[in-house]
């Protein structure tokens, strides 16, 4: 029985590299078959094609969403079970009015796109109410028409594409594919366009773009605040500024009225793999610089994966422009296809199973040849409608099979090659570069006093964690934060991992000092939030504890 119980655990290296073989071979020969075949679109019968949408591919992901749904996530859940429908302004006031009578706390959830700490409570906050803003909080309206833009008013959980989470969320009753509808088009989207509009807003959420900001197109955000008062936030005043980023803790977002451009238009571009050596990152010996910071300021639309493992080294790069051709050549993501969502993702759970139990160059180099092999497809070329390109992340399976977490953290533009300085440093350690990519996009200057991108072109960092995998996704971040966190001027997204409040990192204490130097307003947008607010009605204890907000 010994021997047996002994001949099993070395055997176990060996079955986790069958395993990733098999399903290297799946995504080889999906691999093949996409790139000559032209893609893997999956029709989306009469409906989509009506509304011009794309319908979300089924076969066999539901089996595949539920293996990795049962694998579990190392997060902590939301405290509340099921969110409170609440479905107009006047319910939402007398829910405030309701929650100040009995000290409660009021957060409001859409799609879940970020972390739950950022959401709601993760157990601290006994008396918490989670809502979810349906009815009226969906509509959409068209206000107003004039030459070059339309104005409309959209209910805050009203969803800027398809959230595949939510039974109601449809491509067609989407905000995109609304706004389509009426010749007209949002600038900029994120990689993804599953979260609500209120929450894609109000956590500092950005596409990749100096060119293009989405806070370009925003004209009103009305709340309903701790007061249970109606406030309407105008372009140009301080209240806009401060509302636009605030985590929900200035009140409930229940409308925004956008004036978007008109008339609509198509994107195009492409998408290819290379070596670091021939990418924008490389290293010109002559300046000691790369070229990517010139590519952020300069690209449209532009995104890079860096899949930083020494026996990888690819970058994947996504660049594209406005269009003015009719002519439709869809882009493909190919982890769209639930199959090789689902190898890729087998992929990556024992990958990091080796890494951790069994590291050595033979890992390395096995996990450096699946990467190769992940990013061996030939250049695309595509043009379609901007909503269909621009979050080119849309159609992956990132909420459930291809579920992927990250801290976000951003800089000033004029910083982009010191930061791939360290990076290159500390992606010297193996078990740092991992078995994943990392992303750089560009973000354009803000107006809204929390949002980092305030008063500044910037460029972000994203590095990624999948979330069906051993592990915890702080402790890998702690190296990057350890590393940047002392970079002049870094940001953080709100919504996704962020260092522990007052917590120590490679010398720099992330605390309200650190912070309101980070953000020179936000002593202002304290004293704002405290009066919207009086009683603490949108206050969580990781918001308290962030922002030192006493009781």
């Amino acid at each position: 029985m010994s021997n047996s119980k002994e001949l099993d655990t070395t055997r176990e290296p060996a079955r986790k590299l069958m395993s990733i073989g098999a399903a290297a071979t799946v995504l080889q020969g999906i691999k093949s078959k996409f790139s000559s075949s032209g893609g893997g679109r999956h029709s989306g019968g009469e409906n989509a094609e009506a509304t011009g949408a794309r319908a979300i591919p089924t076969d066999g992901r539901l089996e595949l969403q539920q293996f990795f749904l049962e694998s579990g996530r190392e997060e902590p859940p939301l405290a509340a079970t099921a969110p409170q429908l609440v479905n107009s302004e006047e319910d939402v006031i007398a829910l405030v009015n309701d929650a100040r009578a009995k000290m409660q706390v009021i957060r409001v959830i859409g799609s879940g796109h970020s972390i739950s700490e950022a959401i709601g409570d993760t157990g601290e906050t006994s008396n918490e109410v989670l809502i979810r803003l349906a009815g009226e909080l969906r509509s959409f309206c068209l206000v107003s028409s004039s030459e070059g833009t339309k104005t409309f008013k959209i209910g805050g959980g009203y969803y800027l594409g398809l959230n595949p989470l939510d039974e109601d969320s449809t491509w067609a009753n989407s905000v995109n594919v609304q706004l389509n509808n009426h010749d007209c088009a949002i600038p900029i989207l994120g990689g993804i366009t599953h979260q609500s509009l209120g929450g894609f807003i109000m956590t500092g959420s950005a596409g990749g773009s100096v060119a293009h900001g989405f806070e370009d197109v925003i004209k009103e955000i009305h709340f309903v605040n701790g007061l249970g008062e109606k406030v309407i936030a105008a372009k140009g005043i301080d209240m806009y500024n401060a509302v636009g980023v605030s985590m929900g803790m200035f009140g409930v977002i229940t409308y925004v009225v956008l004036e978007v451009p008109t008339p609509s238009f198509n994107v195009k571009g492409t998408e290819s793999s290379m070596s670091v050596s021939d990418s924008v990152i490389a290293v010109d010996p002559i300046t000691n610089t790369s070229s990517l910071q010139k590519t952020l300021e300069t690209q449209e639309y532009y995104r890079i994966l860096w899949f930083p493992q020494k026996y990888a080294q690819r970058v994947t790069e996504w660049a594209s422009v406005r269009s003015n051709s009719n002519e439709i050549d869809p882009y493909e993501n190919i982890l769209s296809l639930p199959v090789v969502a689902g190898a890729a993702a087998t992929s990556l759970r024992w990958s990091n199973w080796l890494l951790t139990n069994h590291p050595s160059e033979a890992t390395y180099k096995l996990i450096g040849a699946e990467l190769k092999l992940f990013t061996s497809a030939k250049p695309q070329e595509f043009n379609d409608v901007w909503y269909k390109v621009i979050p080119m992340d849309d159609l992956v399976p990132v909420d459930t099979t291809f579920d992927t977490t990250f801290t976000e953290l951003w800089f000033p533009m004029d910083k982009t090659d010191d930061v791939l300085d360290i990076l290159r440093s500390i992606y010297e350690d193996q078990q740092v570069a991992g078995n994943y990519a990392v992303e750089f996009y560009a973000g354009k200057r803000s107006p809204f006093w929390l949002s980092p991108a305030y008063d500044r072109d910037g460029m972000r960092v994203d590095p990624y964690w999948f979330v069906h995998q051993a592990g915890d996704p702080r402790e890998y971040f702690d190296h990057f934060w350890n590393a940047l966190l002392g970079v002049e001027g870094i940001r953080a997204h709100w919504a996704k991992y962020l260092p522990a409040a007052d917590g120590m990192y490679g010398g720099t204490r992330y605390d309200l000092a650190f912070l309101k130097k980070s953000y020179p307003m936000l002593e202002t947008w304290l004293e704002m939030r405290k009066a919207a607010d009086p009683d603490q009605i949108f206050v969580t204890e990781y918001w308290r504890k962030m922002f030192h907000i006493e009781k």
